[in-house]
């Protein structure tokens, strides 16, 4: 157990040195190519720190865990929720969601609504028998992917026309060529890929092993491992200032994730992924779900009102999610 531990622990350290190289090289990309800021946080760097979810859960559903594959993609979105109340801890004093553009709600929308349809497929399956697949992919993966592709190009289309005043040199590293970058971003996803591997064997044995549920493993553990780069992304962010890249990073990244449901749906080979996962993944959605309506609350509304130089909004965050989290741990045990 000792060794799979240390396996699981060696790996997560891999994904966050090679995930914060990534969004490095990634924002590099973005800028040298001429895609700019508007793809930088809510896209590029997006998809590159949610590359280990990617990794993790296909694998997980490839050995047969769709538990830990689906608890990762829900687990790492609540994860990702609370880096807002992280970022609102070290900023500085003030609300932290008075420094970001109220334009991210469109992308917490997106969120939400692709987190809703997963959340429906599953109740639908498992309270109302219903499961309906195309090529043995269930029906849900597809609405989420086509919901992920249409509402990426809306949010594409909407940065175009309300672009961010701040220059993309303020955020890379100008000397570092693109061939270089490009070499970079291959090698750091090189080892994330065999990281992900690597965690995805390794906690579904430490969970078979120790009892601990698997819906609970793959939800807080492994969730939290992947979601370690966008931890480092958004912190490294917040020190040149670039607030929004760190918003759009988090929402982004809970987008890309959801469509990550279809990819394990396309390598799990014994039916719908949906299906067959515990109901009790639809506690860890709707919690997700309820994280983003206080983080849309927050940019709308946009209080001055702190506790402790922290936003409230920010507070209601961390006490929901560590609810979330005890309820989860509960539930395994009964399990």
């Amino acid at each position: 157990m000792i060794g799979l531990w240390s396996i699981f622990l060696v790996s997560a350290m891999v994904i966050i040195l090679a995930g914060t190289k990534l969004s490095d090289y990634g924002d590099i990309i973005a800028d040298k190519t001429g895609l700019g800021q508007a793809l930088v946080g809510g896209i590029l760097v997006a998809g590159a720190t949610s590359l280990p979810e990617l990794v993790t859960s296909s694998t997980a559903a490839i050995i047969g865990s769709p538990d830990i594959s689906i608890g990762n993609v829900f687990g790492s979105n609540t994860f990702n929720l609370t880096i807002l109340a992280l970022v609102d801890l070290i900023h500085g004093p003030g609300p932290f969601m008075l420094r970001v553009h109220s334009k991210h709600i469109l992308s917490a929308l997106l969120g939400v609504l692709l987190a809703s349809v997963a959340t429906l497929f599953i109740l639908a399956n498992h309270l109302a028998g219903l499961n309906i697949e195309v090529l043995s992919i269930g029906l849900g993966s597809i609405v989420i992917l086509i919901g992920y592709l249409v509402g990426t190009r809306l949010n594409f289309r909407y940065e175009k026309k309300n672009k961010e005043n701040l220059k993309d040199d303020d955020l890379v590293d100008s000397n570092i060529s693109l061939k270089k970058a490009i070499i970079g971003f291959s090698i750091a996803a090189f080892f994330i890929i065999i990281a992900g591997i690597s965690l995805s064997y390794s906690g579904d044995k430490i969970a078979t092993l120790s009892g601990l549920d698997k819906t609970f493993m793959g939800t807080i553990l492994v969730a939290a491992a992947t979601s370690l780069p966008e931890v480092v992304a958004a912190i490294a962010a917040i020190r040149i200032n670039a607030y929004d890249m760190a918003v759009g990073n988090v929402f982004g990244s809970n987008i890309f994730n959801m469509m990550i449901i279809f990819t394990t749906d396309l390598v799990y080979r014994q039916g719908s992924v949906l299906a067959d996962v515990s109901l009790s993944h639809s506690i860890t959605a709707l919690m997700g779900l309820v994280l983003s309506g206080i983080s849309v609350i927050g940019l709308f509304y946009r209080s001055e009102k702190t506790f402790l130089t922290i936003g409230w909004d920010s507070i209601a965050i961390l006490i929901t999610y560590l609810f979330g989290t005890y309820l989860l741990f509960r539930l395994g045990i009964n399990f």
